[in-house]
């Protein structure tokens, strides 16, 4: 017997290489629920964002380049020195453009004065009047250029036509012509493109903006570092903190940019607006991104189940104040000790006898420094499993933090393995769906333009001034306004490009769907390796998540016919049928 042959019929891959179950994030992050919950997240995290920076103060608003100023600035002194130039070189510009203003009011015949034009471009006053006179200019230099041109080529067709050579000249200079029109219309669309940013410069550019901009210009330059294959390009000068670098950012510098320039621009320099937008992120991370773990939950625990958007939410709603407290509850322990310690540290105002105090206590301080570590690590690398935590078992933050925290210290290189296999194929899906995304984009574009001959106003093509051609590198676009004075074409192009956007923002969507569901399977790993609990354990709540697998209650004729009858053997006991795990009944707290 123990001679005879074993055919190997198939491998388990799953069983074999659990690691292998991160390869499922794909098909689940795309689950349509899932998606439409992202986008929900982004769109209200960008319109709150917007609504914040429309009642946010002017002085207190970000000037052109704000972020790379601070990101380039040696020391905090230095960046508080060239933004201040910066509002100053701004405030001066609108200043000469307040000057200029020719309106008969007498408030205006004020601002000629230099003293008074400077007090009001301080405090950004008249910016929708320059703006109205700035518009009214371009649209009248533009009609005499237009009737330059006409005059011309009326004196062009007054010209001898006789000989073939002379027509051959009255159409070279109507070509000449043509072009010095288009020459002098460009000139002066330059010219307003420019004094109309001095006007809304001075305005003031929202913290949000600035920070979304910027953002997205990190990630674009991740990408082109990708497609180019420049890894490390960029990082000895930014790690010397050189002001400028001749090589372009490689994909490590940018990533790391992305992760710490803004963000510590808005911790010291906006406190009290990212304080407020933080507490919005937190609110719409908790009640959408709890949902998308929720139904991300049960999808892996059996792909034969799946929740709708409204079970996602109702879920999230009822953990709500789980989801919001779990990253939060480390933090708070974090600076309550830190503050406890801080208060011990007054002692050392005390002559002679503080200093002993503190040197003899000191080995407190260290142990309240050495638990502030422990939490500090044990949120950094399990930040990730505490709402997969609370979406799988139904549980509380506690209970979140503490299976993390666990999960982390216990199996840490395990968790290290998982996450930076879950990173790569989280970059390569990425990379896919921004290649669709383009490709829908590049093909819309193609065809809906192919049999547009209508030009704008600058002589450029109809369709290619309302939606420029796509670039894959950096999807998001600005249409050009200046060609599109039609009132038609430019409310044609915010609609084109309202719907572009809409399908941009699906990239971001599938971003964030990627990351509740593949660390949603990384937990799975994680508490079978540590627990010994099968991936088909997640908890359901009844009755509110009914699926369609539940089986119906027989009718009465059904359950008539099959009644035993008086004569039948006596009935045999039924014995329950057993419960897998994923219909277990909610833990007893």
């Amino acid at each position: 017997m123990a001679d005879e042959p074993h055919v190997l019929r198939g491998i388990n891959w799953r069983e074999a290489f659990p690691f292998t179950n991160i390869f499922r994030a794909f098909r689940i992050a795309i689950h349509p629920s899932k998606l439409v919950l992202a986008l929900l997240a982004l769109l209200v995290l960008y319109f709150g964002g917007r609504l914040l920076d429309g009642f946010w103060l002017r002085e207190h608003r970000a000037v052109p380049g704000e972020i790379e100023l601070y990101e380039h600035s040696r020391n905090r002194a230095e960046y508080n020195d060239q933004r201040q130039s910066m509002r100053q070189a701004t405030t001066e510009a609108y200043a000469q453009e307040l000057m200029k203003l020719n309106k008969p009011e007498e408030r205006f015949k004020e601002l000629k004065k230099v003293d008074v034009a400077r007090a009001a471009a301080e405090e950004g006053k008249y910016t929708n009047h320059v703006e109205y006179a700035l518009r009214q200019e371009r649209d009248g230099d533009i009609r005499a250029a237009l009737n330059r041109y006409n005059a011309e080529i009326k004196r062009i067709d007054a010209g001898k036509k006789g000989t073939e050579d002379e027509r051959r000249a009255i159409e070279e200079a109507k070509k000449a012509a043509q072009r010095e029109r288009d020459r002098q219309i460009a000139a002066i669309r330059a010219e307003f493109g420019r004094r109309f940013d001095v006007v809304r410069t001075v305005e003031g550019k929202g913290l949000f903006l600035a920070f979304f901009q910027y953002q997205t210009q990190k990630i674009d330059s991740i990408v082109r570092g990708v497609l180019s294959g420049n890894w490390l390009g960029g990082l000895d000068p930014w790690m010397r903190n050189i002001r400028e670098s001749i090589e372009p950012e490689g994909v490590l510098v940018s990533s790391m940019k992305f992760f710490t320039v803004a963000p510590s621009w808005a911790l010291w320099h906006h406190p009290i607006y990212f304080l407020i937008f933080g507490a919005l992120f937190l609110v719409v991370w908790s009640l959408f991104g709890g949902a998308i773990a929720r139904i991300a939950a049960v999808h892996v625990a059996d792909e034969g189940r799946k929740l709708s958007v409204r079970q996602g939410l109702s879920f999230a709603v009822s953990k709500f104040l789980s989801f919001i407290s779990a990253p939060m509850i480390p933090l708070i322990i974090v600076l309550g000790i830190g503050l406890v310690v801080a208060v011990a540290g007054i002692l050392l105002n005390v002559p002679w006898l503080g200093p002993i105090i503190i040197g003899a206590l000191f080995f407190l301080a260290l142990a309240a420094g050495f638990v502030m570590t422990l939490v500090l690590i044990g949120t950094a690398g399990g930040f990730n499993l505490m709402y997969p935590t609370i979406a799988v078992e139904g549980s509380d933050s506690f209970d979140a933090i503490s299976r993390s925290f666990s999960y982390v210290y216990a199996k840490p290189w395990r968790m290290l393995f998982y996450s930076a296999v879950a990173l790569a194929y989280g970059a390569i899906t990425y990379l896919f769906v921004r290649l669709f995304i383009y490709l829908t984009l590049l093909l819309t574009w193609f065809f809906v333009g192919l049999l547009v001959w209508r030009t704008a106003d600058n002589g450029e093509n109809l369709w290619q001034a309302l939606m420029p051609h796509p670039s894959f590198a950096s999807l998001p676009y600005e249409t050009n306004t200046g060609a599109l004075d039609d009132m038609g074409a430019s409310l044609g192009s915010f609609l084109v490009a309202f719907w572009n956007y809409l399908a941009i923002s699906m990239l971001g969507a599938f971003a964030i769907s990627f990351y509740f569901s593949v660390n949603t399977i990384i937990y799975y790993l994680m508490r079978r390796e540590v627990d010994a609990t099968e991936m088909d354990d997640v908890y359901l709540e009844q009755p509110d998540e009914e699926f369609t697998e539940t089986p119906v209650a027989p009718s009465v004729s059904t359950a008539a016919a099959s009644a035993p009858t008086a004569t039948s053997a006596a009935p045999v006991e039924e014995t329950p049928a057993p419960t897998k795990a994923y219909d277990k009944p909610p833990p007893e707290t």
